[in-house]
């Protein structure tokens, strides 16, 4: 016979209350009601090469410290010498933002954190000793004026800084996380959170309550390369932790003539005009570039597209050489996009190894078909007026070979007449200086081979905000609004065309062996569509034209400035897609009659490649050269590596779970205990309480005698 149970009226009205009252609740509000959350997501993050780490990470689970803001170098002295609430947060302004004021904090002990505070009106130019947290003398232990290579110049930087704003705050080691917020809401809260709880009164610090931050960012990595690497190795079996990766991407490249394995490249028939897509910064999520790497990239990238609308005129002269375009990644790094060509190159397996049985297949390109190699470096300072300033750079050391000079004579002359045509370029010879940092060293390390670096300084750089978070659009004077704006409102894209237009009469003359009757016109629309696009916004309708759904799905269109950080695999391919989707296209030739089925490439191996756009016009399909290799160090290739040798960039970056920063009200550690006291004092009284309910169940319930097992 079945067994009834039966809850007493009473008690079943007991718990209707019980979960009516906590229905409702939940834990997540109780949390926001206590913090608030401020932007965090531009942390600076490790990253390791093979015999030191730098940057900063935090505890596992975060760094507190009591909020103060620090405007004035008094405010500093304050915390350190006479603030009673250690550990603090100290969030800076720009100005303070220096390599002192982060040993002093850190020297002190008292120092847990640090928030950097960009204002939205902030204006970077107010920065009397620039901003540039590079080196002074940038690459110099990958490049090729090294002690034992060319003892001549080994110390010429050192005398003469490339660099002279250089800080070197980007290759310090910090023991403490540090935040970049330039959100104002962000930045106001954090203000008026230190002025309501925290800020001294007549010098005297203020009682608890305090406002508190909360800073996480702690980096899975640790001491160098090596020993990450190896941790990551051992693990990857047994654990998902990402110990560190290394930096790579892809170079992107292509030639205006197509290069077939089945004809013969002729030596020193190749012309390579190279550029760099990658810039750094102590933050994840922000490396503008706007000199140090937009400025050549979409240089390079008009002066591509001006030279293959004259692809037929130049074929018809019946020149053996051709032009092949580099946009080498990692460079800030080490130079790792164009040594890893290099390596492939001296492998034999540039662009790829060859292949068995495939007639269809690109040709291998090695040192003895270059014929020389022009660089486009920062050309976007150095204005004066309507004119701009540039200067052309050369190895003295290659340049003794006489073949060598002769060779580099002739670029420079061609550069320097083109430049003469123009009422607002000016091109001048560097001297007898070595060259300033470039990808051309890692090919001079190897070979000699006729170079010329094109920049907008003779000397020292011209970029104040080299390798930072203010190397933006404001650096360079670019001041289109919008890309429907009138190009009236902006004279920034005018000087890029015209450098570019130079560059392209030259590299025309160098490839036909004659001059042509004007300088060649190029896109000026094309170059502020690009320039607005990597400088101001990613989200523009060219990004999402070439783009395509995958970038849309991948969450890439955002109302920012392009990153053009190398990163890790996978990191900022967004960008590297894009910039090689346009390029293939101004590089390439449009199918009319192809459709979206007819336009796909069965191999990389192939001569051509095709990319099909849905969204440019109603689908258009390209047939273009254009391809990518890996830019990936040969550092991480070569079994048994010497990490300390120098021969190969060795940088990696530490992985990461997640960075966040809040802010919150903290009570003083009297009250926390007495909290916590009465917690387990509440506690203790529930047991009690509910063992007297349980044993007074009968007159508390009415339940005359204990009900049956259900």
């Amino acid at each position: 016979m079945a067994v009834m149970c039966v809850i007493p009226l009473r008690l079943s009205a007991l718990l209707w209350l019980v979960l009516a009252l906590t229905a409702g609740t939940h834990g997540d509000r109780v949390k926001n009601k206590i913090y608030q959350d401020i932007q965090g997501d531009m942390a600076c993050f490790k990253r390791f090469n093979g015999t030191h780490e730098i940057g900063c990470t935090s505890k596992f689970y975060g760094n507190l410290g009591a909020v103060h803001v620090v405007s004035e170098p008094e405010n500093l002295t304050w915390v350190l010498q006479q603030g009673p609430h250690a550990p603090y947060v100290l969030a800076l302004y720009p100005e303070l933002m220096t390599v002192e004021v982060l040993q002093q904090a850190q020297d002190s002990g008292k120092v847990s954190g640090v928030i950097l505070m960009v204002e939205e009106d902030f204006d970077p130019a107010t920065l009397t000793n620039g901003f540039s947290g590079e080196k002074k003398c940038p690459n110099e232990e990958l490049g090729m004026y090294s002690a034992s290579g060319n003892p001549d110049y080994a110390g010429y930087c050192h005398k003469k800084p490339w660099n002279a704003d250089g800080t070197s705050l980007l290759y310090m080691n910090w023991n403490f996380p540090i935040f970049l917020v330039d959100d104002q809401t962000s930045i106001n809260n954090v203000i008026d959170c230190y002025k309501g709880f925290n800020e001294p009164v007549d010098g005297e610090a203020r009682s608890w309550p305090l406002c508190y931050s909360e800073l996480k960012s702690n980096m899975f990595g640790t001491t160098n390369s090596e020993v990450c690497m190896r941790r990551r190795a051992i693990n990857s079996r047994f654990q998902s932790v990402n110990f560190c990766d290394p930096l790579q991407d892809y170079n992107i490249w292509g030639s205006l003539k197509p290069m077939n394995s089945t004809e013969v490249i002729p030596e020193k028939s190749v012309i390579i005009v190279a550029t760099r897509m990658d810039a750094a910064s102590m933050f994840d999520n922000i490396s503008p570039g706007a000199n140090s790497a937009i400025s050549g990239l979409v240089t390079l990238m008009i002066v591509a597209e001006a030279i293959n609308k004259l692809k037929d005129e130049i074929m018809k002269s019946e020149t053996e050489k051709n032009v092949l375009f580099v946009i080498f990644q990692g460079e800030t790094w080490g130079y790792i996009g164009s040594s890893r060509m290099v390596w492939d190159m001296e492998k034999g397996q540039f662009p790829f190894e060859p292949q068995k049985d495939m007639s269809d297949q690109i040709a291998q390109l090695n040192f003895t078909h270059i014929n020389s190699i022009i660089e486009l470096s920062q050309v976007g300072l150095g204005v004066t007026g309507d004119v701009s300033n540039l200067f052309l750079h050369t190895d003295p050391v290659s340049n003794v070979d006489p073949d060598i000079l002769s060779g580099t004579n002739v670029v420079m002359e061609s550069l320097q007449r083109a430049a003469g045509g123009s009422d607002f370029v000016k091109m001048e010879t560097a001297g007898d200086a070595p060259l300033p940092p470039a990808s051309l060293q890692s090919f001079l390390k190897k070979v000699n081979i006729s170079g010329v670096v094109i920049t907008d300084h003779k000397e020292a750089f011209v970029n104040e905000f080299y390798e930072s978070i203010f190397d933006n659009y404001r650096n360079v004077n670019y001041s289109t609004s919008s890309e429907n704006a009138s190009q009236t409102e902006d004279t920034y894209h005018l000087q890029v065309s015209r450098v570019a237009s130079v560059v392209a009469t030259a590299v025309y003359s160098l490839l036909t062996n004659s001059q042509p009757s004007s300088l060649i016109a190029v896109n000026e629309t094309l170059a502020d569509q690009l320039l607005y696009c990597y400088m101001k916004n990613v989200s523009c309708q060219m990004f999402q034209e070439y783009g395509g759904e995958d970038l849309m799905l991948r969450g890439f269109f955002n109302d920012k400035p392009a990153k053009m950080y190398v990163s890790v695999r996978q990191g900022e391919s967004g960008r590297t897609s894009v910039t090689r989707s346009i390029f293939a296209s101004l590089l390439g030739e449009k199918k009319e009659d192809y459709n979206r089925s007819s336009c796909t490439t069965d191999s990389l191996y192939q001569v051509n490649q095709f990319y099909y756009f849905p969204s440019v016009g109603n689908g258009t399909c390209y047939q273009s050269t254009v391809r990518k290799t890996e830019a990936m160090s040969p550092a991480f290739l070569i079994d048994d590596y010497d990490w300390q040798s120098g021969e190969f960039s060795t940088w990696t970056e530490s992985g990461w779970q997640l960075t966040e920063l809040r802010i919150f009200l903290r009570p003083s550690v009297m009250e926390e205990v007495a909290l916590v006291s009465g917690g387990v004092v509440s506690l203790l009284l529930s047991f009690v309480l509910v063992y007297f309910m349980n044993k007074k169940a009968d007159v508390l319930f009415g339940v005359i005698s204990p009900p049956e097992a259900c």
